[in-house]
């Protein structure tokens, strides 16, 4: 019996501390694209079936981060089955993603089925960019869109193609909504490279390369069920099962660290400038980690959510919003990855609000390595307000209204893009369009 919990006890451990669905998930996913026929096709569609399961839950729905972490999967059947993993490895390259952003339409319920679609949609002189959409097999609706620009270090697109090929492949023209993107891209850059400061001074030891990603009320004894009939090793052995169970079955980390996120906010003073930027701190934690041993993507998702909750809470968004019915969603996310952050770094989630038009509040998060002060990754939020407006949540708060800020340059390319992506999502003919 002692052995047995013992070795329950050892994957109790292993699933708290360690986010072992992904590794076994991906690994799974390269196995079976591994013997699957391979598609000739570089730029051709691949579709990989997925279904929202217990973990990837937040409020009985697939959690934001969550759709990061199934592209990640989708992305390591696509190269596997088109080739680019193998030719970037012939030429001794490596791919990482730079920067995403994701355009959220539906939420995708518990147990509901949806098929990802991913595809190579066009590329430059440093990076593909790729357009994943979650479809569900429900309705066919598209409930989510994601354009990934993933960059390759020590080679080019154009040479992996080129080996994969055996000729030059031509490249497709980039589509309206992913040239916004891509505007915003660099703009973002240039603002973070011109801005004084600690920035400043990385700028010319990190350089370029620091643009790419390296990355209840129940009586228990009433069903005749007695803690007193079990031995002390029975006992234990129940109770690493159950947090086994629990641990294996549900994110339990996502909600505890929601609800300490939430106590600490309640206690800290009150925030009365809504402008006002605020800063939480973490660390890259072993559950984190991808098999690179850095930050995985989906994660800088996760944080910024507990940053969010934070900051709604101490400028009084979130009581607010309780108070006259009002629901606070993400309508979609941006982010570009600088640097990675590895394992036990301390950082800082600064986050603040932007601007605000009719519909939904925009927020900036930037991740602060504490190590040099380096912003590592920068995120955009488009948090929609259902039910009412920003000004009528602002004036309840502040009881006047509040001027607007001019928006930056980068946030301006970026709802160009959402718009542009939208407006494309509802021009295509088929099943999209029954939704319009």
């Amino acid at each position: 019996m002692w052995w047995l919990a013992w070795v329950l006890a050892a994957l109790v451990v292993l699933f708290c501390t360690l986010d072992v669905w992904y590794f076994l998930r991906a690994g799974a996913v390269i196995l079976r694209a591994w013997f699957q026929p391979p598609v000739w096709d570089v730029t051709g569609e691949q579709v990989v079936a997925g279904r929202v399961t217990p973990r990837d839950i937040d409020m009985c729905h697939m959690n934001n981060a969550r759709y990061l972490r199934e592209c990640d999967f989708a992305r390591f059947s696509l190269y596997t089955r088109n080739g680019v993993f193998k030719a970037a490895r012939a030429l001794g390259a490596n791919m990482v993603v730079g920067a995403t952003t994701i355009r959220y339409r539906r939420a995708l319920c518990i147990g509901e089925g949806y098929d990802l679609c991913s595809r190579i949609v066009t590329w430059d002189d440093k990076a593909f960019f790729l357009e994943q959409r979650f479809v569900s097999t429900k309705d066919r609706l598209v409930c989510a869109v994601m354009y990934c620009k993933q960059s390759v270090i020590r080679s080019s697109p154009d040479k992996i193609l080129q080996h994969l090929c055996k000729r030059k492949v031509v490249r497709p023209e980039f589509p309206e909504d992913l040239q916004h993107w891509v505007n915003f891209m660099s703009a973002s850059s240039q603002a973070l490279r011109a801005e004084s400061g600690l920035d400043e001074k990385n700028k010319t030891a990190i350089g370029e390369s620091c643009d790419l990603a390296l990355s209840r009320s129940h009586d228990p004894f009433s069903n005749g069920f007695d803690p007193l009939k079990f031995s002390p090793g029975e006992m234990l052995l129940l109770v690493l099962s159950a947090l086994l169970l629990l641990f294996c079955n549900l994110d339990v980390w996502y909600f505890l660290r929601g609800a300490q996120v939430f106590v600490e906010a309640w206690f800290l003073p009150r925030i009365e400038d809504i402008l006002a930027e605020q800063s939480i701190d973490c660390m890259v934690l072993p559950n984190d980690l991808d098999y690179l041993g850095h930050m995985n993507n989906s994660r800088y998702l996760r944080e910024c959510d507990f940053a969010r909750f934070h900051h709604y809470m101490r400028n009084g968004l979130f009581m607010a919003s309780r108070k006259l019915g009002v629901r606070l969603v993400v309508g979609a996310s941006t982010i570009r990855y600088r640097r990675s952050l590895a394992f036990r770094e301390a950082f800082q989630i600064r986050t603040k609000v932007l601007g605000w038009d009719e519909k939904a509040f925009y927020l900036e998060q930037r991740f602060v390595s504490k190590r040099d002060s380096f912003v590592s990754a920068v995120m955009l939020c488009r948090q929609n307000v259902v039910g009412s407006s920003p000004e009528s949540i602002i004036e309840f708060i502040f009881k006047k209204q509040i001027e607007c800020p001019q928006f930056p340059e980068e946030l301006k390319h970026w709802i160009s893009f959402i718009s542009a992506s939208s407006q494309a999502l509802r021009a295509e003919s088929g099943l999209e369009d029954k939704n319009k």
